[in-house]
């Protein structure tokens, strides 16, 4: 008696050795890519299979045996059939984000910032352009037309990159950081420096030596253009997506 339940127990050390054995590489546990656990779900039905041979030797009911052996098939397929419907509609979403729609959604978004920015910064480019030009704007009504039809433009892009940028996402710092980047770059590329700042290191005079006066004025101008071209752009935007004439990115 006490051999047989000896041989009992040696029998499943071996069989848990062997089974344990199949799904490892030099002794480590190979996870599931796909579920993240130690095994797959192929793998667990072959588990569970071997568990039913088991049963088997040891003198298990036909009809339980070949019932569970049914579940478990059963299961697979439909675990199967599962993720692939999840694959076809992970796919379909991605589809979805550069489909045909979604460029006519990026079009009106780019017509809306266009205009909206443009005219809202129009006056204000007239005032720097026109009434407090500088001595490096010699042709000013000309250059009046060029910078608000270079800047219709830019308000154009930045409402594209707002639109995808902002998507479902109701923060506002969100917003005002997309705004924010833009309104810094354009103000910071506008900037002319004067004949008589000395360079390496860079020296314009007062009263911050790195910027003069005359810098700072046109930081300025160029801050006001560029936070009205972009601020009533991101607005209207806005405006179009609560009214629905423009659907956000999702």
């Amino acid at each position: 008696m006490k051999n047989r339940s000896t041989l009992v127990v040696v029998g499943k050390i071996v069989f848990g050795i062997l089974l344990f054995s199949k799904y490892t590489v030099d002794g480590f546990v190979l996870p599931s890519s796909s579920t993240g656990n130690f095994f797959s779900k192929q793998q667990k039905c072959d588990i569970s299979l071997l568990r039913l041979s088991e049963q088997e030797r040891f003198g298990s009911p036909p009809s339980i045996r070949i019932a569970e052996k049914s579940k478990i098939v059963k299961n697979l397929e439909e675990d199967t059939v599962l993720e692939k419907d999840e694959r076809e509609s992970i796919a379909n979403k991605e589809d979805d984000k550069f489909s045909f729609g979604q460029k006519i959604e990026s079009i009106k978004t780019g017509v809306v910032g266009l205009l909206s920015g443009g005219i809202a910064a129009a006056p204000v480019i007239a005032l720097h352009d026109l009434v407090f030009a500088d001595q490096t704007i010699i042709n000013q009504s000309a250059q009046w037309e060029f910078d608000t039809d270079m800047g219709s433009i830019e308000a154009a892009l930045f409402a594209i990159v707002y639109r995808y940028c902002v998507r479902d996402d109701d923060n506002e710092m969100l917003e005002m950081g997309c705004i924010g980047a833009f309104v810094v770059v354009r103000t910071l590329s506008r900037v002319r420096l004067p004949t008589y700042c000395l360079s390496a290191p860079l020296s314009c005079g007062e009263p911050l030596g790195y910027f003069d006066w005359y810098m700072l004025q046109q930081v300025f101008w160029s801050g006001c253009e560029s936070a009205l071209l972009f601020g009533v752009s991101a607005m209207a935007i806005n405006s179009c997506f609560e009214k629905g004439f423009i659907s956000k990115f999702r």
